[in-house]
């Protein structure tokens, strides 16, 4: 099998070696049937026709795109030719042995390396043979009833158009190996552009991970540290007051015992933020639905069973998810939010949406700050070599789709 371009390429050469043969043979049968009468060269100008549609039909098989068999087909025509010919004619042999290297030249380009050999190796016996026959000067002597004149007429008549063929079969190979390089010259730009894309990516893994690393410095500093600090002023209150006022003691742990359910409240929901227990115990369907029951805006589910995969793809999944869903609940002013996920591209991918019917934006006008946000999301969901896409209009909403490929589930 081959791809459309080298069929066309190859195509081309038969055709034009199909013709060449064919004006060969049709002048030596001319010329034996007009000037010199000679049965035996009307008989070879007529075998080199035959031969010429023999080579024609080598374009057959490529209509199934099959070009080791179009090839074969064009190499043992070629043999014949060079083999029939020189026998008879041996003064064309340095042409007929041009024509059993042919094949050898041809498969070169259309051929796969294990198959070569298919052609080099009956082409060079091929072309000792015809060489062979040549030193030998004609054994049959029928060579000697055909005026030099008329041999030099058939060379004249061959030898440019045989030219002519090789020269064309080097310009298509020309062709190919160029399109082969610009081809190969895209696929680096491709990959630079993937590497430039790739070393950007992990720097803005790199700063959403300090960024994040920040943020939950500050918010133990401010939230469950500062309760513990008063948790720990409050109880040496409390120690002080045991002796001399009970009642105002035991009111003073009752505080106490409040702020460490609201430090504990705090921790909690940090904990949850970074790494919820019910995203590895249960899987993705739970810990979406305990998100969305956490949500300020009324979230209409739509989750169907995905199974379990691997905990990095879980995770992409999940706070990408969260992430929209915190977006939409800040930014959108939605009265709703629908939340979708299911397995996709025949079970092979988890694929989620987050609907909502608020105020929209534009995509293209968000600037490289405001658009931080979804920059981290198709980063996450790059790393597992996901796909995130963001269909939004001002007035129309927003869809945050995203698709990552997970395997059969578990």
């Amino acid at each position: 099998m081959s791809t459309g371009p080298d069929v066309g390429r190859l195509r081309n050469i038969i055709v034009a070696d199909a013709v060449l043969a064919f004006a060969a043979g049709a002048f030596t049968v001319v010329m034996s049937l007009t000037v010199v009468r000679i049965g035996w060269l009307f008989a070879i100008g007529a075998f080199v026709v035959g031969i010429s549609a023999m080579i024609a039909a080598a374009t057959i098989p490529l209509r199934h795109r099959n070009v080791l068999a179009a090839v074969l087909v064009f190499a043992i025509a070629n043999w014949m030719v060079a083999i029939a010919a020189a026998a008879v004619a041996t003064f064309a042999w340095p042409l007929m042995m041009l024509t059993a290297l042919l094949p050898s030249i041809v498969a070169a380009s259309f051929v796969t390396a294990d198959r070569l050999w298919w052609f080099v190796i009956p082409s060079f016996f091929v072309s000792l043979a015809v060489v062979a026959a040549g030193v030998l000067q004609d054994v049959t002597g029928l060579s000697d009833e055909v005026p030099e004149w008329l041999q030099t007429g058939i060379l004249i008549v061959t030898t440019p158009g045989f030219g002519a063929v090789l020269v064309f079969v080097a310009l298509q190979h020309h062709f190919s190996l160029t399109r082969a390089l610009d081809e190969e010259r895209a696929v680096r730009r491709d990959l630079a552009a993937q590497t430039d894309e790739l070393i950007r990516s992990r720097q803005r893994v790199v700063a959403a991970t300090d960024r994040e690393r920040r943020r939950i410095e500050r918010d133990l500093h401010d939230g469950a540290q500062s309760r513990l600090v008063g948790v720990n002023l409050q109880l040496a209150t409390a120690r002080a007051l045991v002796r001399n006022d009970p009642d105002a003691a035991d009111e003073q742990l009752a505080l106490v015992r409040q702020e460490v359910h609201r430090a504990h409240g705090e921790l909690r929901d940090l904990a949850h933020g970074l790494y919820p227990a019910v995203l590895t115990q249960h899987g993705l369907v739970p810990a979406v639905e305990a998100a969305a029951d956490r949500s300020p805006t009324p979230v209409r589910l739509d989750l169907r069973p995905v199974g379990r995969c691997s905990a990095e793809h879980e995770a992409a999944v999940y706070f990408c998810l969260l992430e929209a869903l915190h977006n939409a609940n800040k930014y959108s002013g939605a009265s709703t939010i629908e939340l979708r996920l299911r397995r996709g591209g025949e079970g092979s991918t988890v694929e989620f949406e987050v609907v909502d019917d608020g105020v929209g934006f534009d995509p293209a006008s968000i600037g490289p700050g405001a658009g931080q946000g979804l920059t981290n999301l198709a980063d996450r969901l790059g790393a597992v070599s996901g796909v995130l896409e963001v269909d939004a209009a001002p007035g129309a909403g927003t869809t945050i789709r995203g698709a990552v490929p997970v395997g059969p589930a578990r």
